[in-house]
């Protein structure tokens, strides 16, 4: 295709007019790929092609043929009225495209400019100082990144006649903000295919470029609140593909594995309640992208992939896009195996306690700070009335030697105590065992022989 030919205008024009393709097709009453042929310098009717100056504002023998086709027309017309008129309508249709070109550029914040290969020379559209904030001068390196090169160097960077894009940023004098700027420029050849001149236009992109340095800082930080939370997360795709584990998440697990929905099963856990395997079917993020479930915690006893057995709490919540589709959803994991042995301690320990008062080898009491009686062991409930208390003047030696053991002076001790109400006379020696379970002092009573006085 003939550089600067009728493809190259229309495409120009198009983009120019910030046009598509399919509002070209729609405009001529046409398809788009006539259109795109058009584009690429394919053969167009004549009712088209004045169909298609029309709707793009420009004239139709210039469209088709370019300047070269108008100059040719004022040199070769003869001079007469008609002609005259003729030309001047055809001038001042270019007069007022270019005009309403000029005035777009404007408007959008950009610059049209051209550089002369031979010369260096760069012209710049009226508008540029109040685009770029400053003198054009000071932004020439920038703008012409390439006006050092040499000369095949400058071919090989615009290779295949294709546009040549690239941005820059400027820091202007009169702002202390920076300015993002977008440049697209083409190379121009002569009749002989020597680069002659680069035609270039240059757009402000500062609140693009803010914006997506906004967003890179907003990811940045999401993945580092993700990276640093105590908690296991993870995030499935709208098919259940597993796409993201944290770190706290692969120490639970000893690892992780992007697997689809149908391969969960990979992951092994029981349920804390019934012991039943949960299986792929019953993970909370399974039933969140699946079933649209918002979960509660729920506990479960998981086989790590290092071997390790642990326990979890695990909970999810699916995503929704703004047509209330599933687009995915997130679980988070809690490891509570720490917590779940120490309970399981405290149960067991308690379940010893317990059956330390319904044993038969000696007798049990438990006492409160104030050295009331709180709980019998069940042989020594048999043997005295309901009403069981120690008599006073044992509760004041008693407490005496209590404070020695807080004191730290001894660990354990043994004296001689009656109990109110006993319905023997018999007496009791009492071994003293200080247990730290709810603020309360524990005895242990066994019995003793009988002594009078």
């Amino acid at each position: 295709m003939k550089k600067n030919g009728f493809g190259d205008r229309l495409k120009e024009i198009i983009k120019q007019k910030q046009l598509t393709q399919a509002q070209v097709a729609q405009a001529v009453s046409t398809s788009v790929p006539s259109v795109n042929r058009w584009t690429k310098g394919g053969e167009i009717e004549y009712d088209n092609l004045r169909t298609l100056a029309e709707f793009l504002e420009v004239n139709w023998v210039w469209l088709r043929y370019g300047d070269e086709a108008i100059q040719s027309l004022q040199q070769t017309l003869p001079e007469n009225d008609t002609v005259t008129d003729m030309r001047r309508e055809y001038l001042n249709q270019i007069l007022d495209n270019e005009a309403r070109m000029k005035s777009a550029l404007e408007m959008a914040q950009i610059i049209n400019w051209e550089w002369t290969v031979l010369t260096g020379a760069l012209t710049l559209s009226d508008n540029a100082n109040d685009v770029l904030g400053c003198d054009p001068k000071l932004a020439e390196s920038e703008l012409l990144p390439f006006s050092d090169k040499k000369l095949e160097e400058l071919l090989a960077l615009f290779k295949d006649s294709q546009p040549y894009r690239w941005d820059f940023s400027l820091s202007t004098d009169s702002s202390s903000s920076t300015k993002w700027f977008s440049c697209t420029a083409e190379l121009q050849f002569d009749a002989l295919q020597r680069p002659v001149k680069l035609i270039g236009v240059t757009a402000d992109i500062t609140a693009r470029k803010q914006a997506e340095q906004a967003l890179e800082r907003s990811d940045y930080m999401m993945r580092k609140i993700i990276d640093l939370i105590p908690v296991g997360l993870w995030a499935a795709d709208e098919q259940g593909t597993i796409c993201l584990a944290n770190p706290e998440v692969k120490r639970i697990w000893g690892g992780a594995k992007y697997v689809s929905l149908e391969h969960y099963g990979e992951y092994k856990g029981w349920w804390e309640k019934t012991g039943e395997e949960v299986g792929s079917e019953g993970w909370t993020l399974a039933r969140a992208v699946s079933e649209g479930e918002s979960s509660n915690p729920e506990v479960v006893n998981i086989e790590a992939f290092d071997g390790v057995h642990r326990t979890i709490t695990m909970y999810a919540t699916p995503l929704y896009d703004t047509n209330n589709k599933i687009i995915g959803a997130i679980e988070v994991n809690q490891d509570i195996t720490d917590v779940k042995n120490t309970e399981r301690s405290l149960k067991s320990q308690l379940e010893q306690w317990q059956s330390l008062f319904l044993q038969n080898e000696f007798d049990v009491i438990k006492l409160n700070h104030q050295l009331d009686i709180e709980h019998v062991s069940s042989t020594l409930k048999h043997r005295v009335t309901d009403d069981i208390g120690i008599k006073a003047e044992s509760i004041q030696s008693l407490k005496m030697r209590l404070a020695e053991i807080e004191a730290g002076n001894v660990s354990s001790f043994s004296f001689s105590a009656r109990l109110h109400d006993e319905q023997s006379a018999s007496e009791w020696t009492v071994v003293h065992d200080k247990r730290h379970t709810d603020n309360t002092t524990t005895l242990l009573f066994r019995i003793a022989p009988y002594a009078n006085g």
